[in-house]
């Protein structure tokens, strides 16, 4: 019969460096516990290292003792100076480890510009830096400093940093993908932005998410569409319970490994009406939950002040008229409304219609729309 084995007591510094992926100063209170636990002046991660011309990212517990205005100084300076950081240049591969007394004699210290400059006006004259990376190209140096009136790091603090060095590591990749996620989705949300069309992201219960700047305008002007307990609704009572209906479509859809993806105009509160496109999103594992983002609502109806058609006659090499006839009928009107808003025949846009379909090597208006969105980068 299996003994039980109690599991080992973990290390609230070990907590700590996991949790500090996710604080909005990336391990501050992992820094803030290791220089409690070491005793000394302060403790930092660096995120960046520094290059010529570009300044390391540090976080720093407690804060250097000087004013903001010299700090910001200093900061410059390290932008110049960074490549002569001895301890920096010393650190050269993951799991090295020094003092800054094993790199450089304190009589060659105290006549270098970086100590000078740098170190100095920080109160730095003892330094313990390890290097750290991550598969996906982050590094930095995470470390302790002394003053003058401090002493030199033993083995023992070198011992304490290589027994987190795994555990920093870890955390730093965890970091580095929440950052790149949050990258990517940023860079989506701007584009979406830029184009005006409003953006809204559900729960598997159609709760909202997310929106994006555009989406949040739409909802505070209240035309048309509205925010009601976290839940977007339509003013159009038909309209609502059509939108409410695809909704559940695309949650189900999104639990049952599937896909969805229906649209629906609706006159809007304003002289115009709103183009809706409610899609499913993909299960990328079938480790989730209700909490996590099942659906998304795109809706078009607001002015644009960037107009997609420049963008169009880039891609497609479409003439102004042309493009701005391409982008009306992506934004949802039909022919003929796209011709009182050009002020067109509709027998001109017709004409215009075939020119673009024969340039974009389609032969549908629909497939048309869907080519410009997909170009675009907007829904697919």
């Amino acid at each position: 019969m299996p003994s039980y084995k109690p599991v080992a007591e973990v290390d609230e510094l070990v907590t700590l460096i996991y949790r500090g992926a996710l604080e909005e100063t990336p391990w501050q209170s992992f820094l803030e516990a290791l220089n409690r636990r070491m005793q000394r002046q302060s403790a930092a991660i660096t995120l960046r290292l520094s290059r010529p011309g570009m300044p390391p990212f540090i976080i720093w517990a407690p804060p250097p003792p000087i004013g903001e205005q010299e700090a910001r100084r200093i900061h410059r300076i390290h932008a110049e100076l960074g490549d002569l950081d001895p301890l920096r240049n010393a650190l050269a591969r993951p799991g090295d480890i020094y003092r800054l007394s094993e790199i450089v004699s304190p009589d060659a210290l105290h006549a270098s510009r970086f100590y000078a400059e740098i170190l100095q006006p920080y109160g730095i004259e003892y330094q313990l830096g390890m290097y750290i990376s991550e598969p996906g190209g982050w590094e930095g140096n995470v470390g302790l400093t002394d003053g003058p009136d401090g002493e030199d790091f033993s083995d023992d603090d070198k011992a304490m940093l290589i027994a987190l060095r795994p555990h920093l590591e870890l955390s730093l990749a965890l970091f580095a993908r929440l950052r790149r996620e949050e990258t990517e989705v940023q860079v989506m949300i701007d584009t979406l932005d830029r184009l005006t069309l409003c953006t809204f992201i559900l729960d598997g219960a159609g709760r909202i998410l997310r929106s994006n700047s555009a989406g949040r305008t739409l909802a505070r002007a209240n035309k048309g569409l509205r925010t009601a307990g976290e839940r977007l609704a339509l003013a159009n009572q038909s309209g609502n319970t059509q939108l409410q209906k695809l909704i559940g479509h695309a949650v189900a859809a999104h639990r049952d490994g599937g896909s969805f993806a229906e649209g629906l105009r609706v006159e809007a509160d304003f002289d115009g009406h709103l183009g809706i496109l409610v899609r499913s999103i993909e299960a990328r594992s079938h480790y989730g939950n209700e909490a996590g983002p099942a659906a998304v609502v795109y809706v078009s109806g607001l002015d644009n002040s960037q107009p997609l058609e420049g963008l169009v006659a880039q891609i497609f090499d479409l003439t102004p008229s042309e493009a701005q006839l391409a982008a009306l009928l992506a934004s949802g009107l039909s022919l003929s409304e796209a011709a009182e808003k050009l002020e067109f025949t509709e027998n001109t846009v017709r004409s215009y219609c075939k020119t673009i379909l024969s340039k974009t090597g389609v032969g549908r208006q629909a497939d048309l729309v869907r080519l410009i969105l997909r170009s675009v980068a907007v829904l697919g």
